[in-house]
């Protein structure tokens, strides 16, 4: 019986051991390989993307803020003198950096002006990027931004425009 049974199974079939040949293993390993790059690739790239998301939104919620203090600017604390807005402009750009322009937004508990005792951003978000910057530089900055590699800036508020954030790469 085996010798017919060896003629009815080609002799390319018959293998003493039941595995892998080793140039299917390389291949396996080969593209198990690729296939791992990709997702790694992926990934990095999904948490780039995650930064860059937040940096943004960070740059939309300053400048919320800033807008807010624009406006609040317009009245001189509770009485219905009003200011024009080329003198917030010359007050605003009076501060020579974007530091001292942030500043301007970030709550002051010691203010008489009720505006300016709340302040125009959130305390969390102020002390993430007040600590974040640090005093050496004028990149407005948070884990974030740092990790997009971009910062803030608050560029002088040009005549005939509104004032600005603007979010640049490093």
């Amino acid at each position: 019986m085996n010798a017919y049974r060896s003629l009815l199974i080609p002799p390319s079939r018959l293998r003493a051991g039941k595995g892998f040949s080793f140039v299917e293993a390389i291949f396996t390993i080969a593209i198990i390989g690729v296939m791992s790059t990709l997702v790694i690739a992926a990934i990095s790239n999904a948490s780039r993307d995650a930064h860059r998301v937040m940096a943004r939104q960070q740059q939309a919620s300053v400048q919320s803020a800033l807008t807010a203090w624009v406006m609040a600017q317009n009245r001189v604390g509770n009485t219905a003198q009003v200011r024009s807005l080329e003198n917030v402009r010359t007050t605003y750009n009076a501060l020579g950096t974007s530091m001292a322009r942030f500043n301007l937004l970030v709550p002051n508990p010691s203010s008489p002006d009720p505006n300016l005792r709340a302040g125009f951003i959130d305390q969390t978000t102020a002390d993430h990027i007040l600590d974040y910057t640090g005093s050496s530089t004028d990149k407005l900055k948070s884990a974030a931004l740092d990790n997009a590699k971009q910062y803030l800036s608050l560029p002088t508020w040009q005549s005939g425009d509104f004032p600005r954030v603007d979010l640049v790469n490093e």
